[in-house]
């Protein structure tokens, strides 16, 4: 006979709890305090408007690990997406292809800029931009592709630059959670023109708060630094003589706190090793998961390195008929799984803003302003749609299985095989 479940006051399968994050170890603090020493003789370990210091020995070193030409460092990952997509020479009224299953932030830079969103469909293992659904949703009026690799799975690179290419269009990567994520051996954020990443708010490594924009191009690190950093660092990063004439404090304020660059300078030793141990706690989880009814693993594609900032997996609701997807998360919740419905939940394209077109700008900008012929519809993008409505899911944090948490996934695992063994119950329950 199966072991009562924890919902109907059995015991409690998962005792123990993921490692915190984010965490500072003791050469992360050490190098702050440091820092805090070193503002005595160098304010720029404080405020650093000009660059250099220790904000520009992040950006050397971050420039050389993911093997980029440049990288400004930003406050934050937002900001970064925003100064590239100005920088890639986006305006009011144009048009900016982009996934409608992702954090919003991947989407309200294009706003920013009064640029028309235009939401293109996802591939349903890897959850990213597909480069087919793409390719039906490019105009006259297309400037870019803003992909993002969502959860740390690297997106269809080769389709998309090839698609782009041949189209004229720039390419920017949003890598917020996909730090050290590698496409056929190479990082992700180095294929289009910019990569943007994310060092706060528990990515896989973090700064307190913060971001990075990396590039190739000499002309578009001007343009972005132009865009969005103090004056004062303009006469050492603008050698173009058209783009020094437009130095100006008419700016956006994005640069960096130079402890925060300290401190990501010091987890980036670590960044790889924290990777590993990642991608080795999602596998453990995702074998025992294989032949476990109501889900499916992640899917990595072929060539791909998963950084895993979050582990989503899909509910598979025909393997369990008769137990709801909300009941079937109560049950495993109630074991001490920390699973939920989801981490989109709703498609970009039909939330408020854009079913209504009144964003912060009024006047029903950028739409309405520029005559925009978009509209946004249910049926647009019926995988990340069905996702959403259906299948969604995601597991603990990714992020914090930073280290061996062997142990941790084999209570997930057992919690999972307990309420597989009481599916009976589970839809008894459901029927009274």
């Amino acid at each position: 006979m199966a072991e009562k479940l924890a919902l109907f006051g059995g015991p409690k399968t998962v005792t123990q709890t993921a490692p915190p994050w984010p965490y500072l170890e003791d050469q992360d603090i050490e190098a702050g305090c440091q820092g805090l020493r070193k503002s005595r003789e160098d304010t720029r370990y404080l405020t650093a408007p000009g660059g250099g210091g220790p904000v520009g020995d992040f950006e050397k070193r971050f420039a050389e690990y993911f093997g980029a030409n440049y990288a400004i460092s930003t406050c934050g990952g937002g900001p970064a997406l925003h100064i590239a997509l100005a920088a890639a020479g986006v305006e009011v009224g144009d048009e900016v292809i982009v996934s409608p299953y992702t954090w919003g932030q991947t989407v309200s830079c294009i706003l920013h800029q009064n640029a028309i969103p235009v939401f293109a469909d996802i591939d349903p293992r890897t959850y990213n931009l597909s480069p087919r659904a793409i390719e039906g949703r490019i105009t006259s009026r297309t400037q870019a592709i803003l992909v993002v690799h969502l959860y740390g799975h690297p997106a269809d690179m080769d389709g998309i630059m090839a698609l782009a290419n041949e189209r004229g269009l720039r390419v920017i990567e949003d890598c917020a959670q996909a730090s050290g994520a590698r496409y056929r051996g190479r990082y992700v954020g180095t294929f289009g023109d910019f990569g943007c990443f994310s060092i706060g708010s528990g990515k896989n490594f973090i700064g307190g708060e913060g971001g990075m924009l990396a590039c190739n191009d000499q002309r578009l690190y001007q343009c972005a630094s132009l865009m969005g950093m103090h004056p004062a660092r303009h006469a050492a990063d603008l050698v173009d003589q058209d783009l020094r004439q437009q130095s100006d404090s008419l700016i956006y304020t994005y640069r960096i706190h130079p402890l925060a660059a300290v401190i990501a300078n010091s987890q980036l030793d670590r960044l790889e090793a924290m990777n590993e141990w990642r991608r080795r706690n999602a596998e453990r989880l995702s074998a025992g998961l294989e032949n476990i009814p109501g889900l499916a693993p992640p899917y990595v594609a072929p060539g791909c390195e998963h950084a895993y900032h979050m582990y989503c997996p899909t509910f598979v609701p025909e393997q369990v008929e008769g137990v709801s997807r909300d009941k079937w998360i109560e049950a495993l919740r109630a074991e001490g799984v920390p699973i939920g419905p989801g981490y989109v939940r709703t498609p970009i394209h039909l939330r408020r803003v854009f079913q209504d077109k009144n964003y912060f700008y009024g006047k029903g900008c950028p739409w309405r302003c520029t005559r925009s012929p978009v509209e946004y519809r249910g049926g647009d993008c019926p995988v990340a749609e069905d996702r959403c409505a259906r299948t969604e899911l995601t597991i603990g944090g990714g992020s914090n299985w930073y280290q061996d948490c062997s142990s941790l996934m084999d209570q997930y695992l057992a919690a999972f095989e307990k309420v597989t063994a009481n599916l009976d119950a589970l839809r008894q329950h459901a029927r009274q």
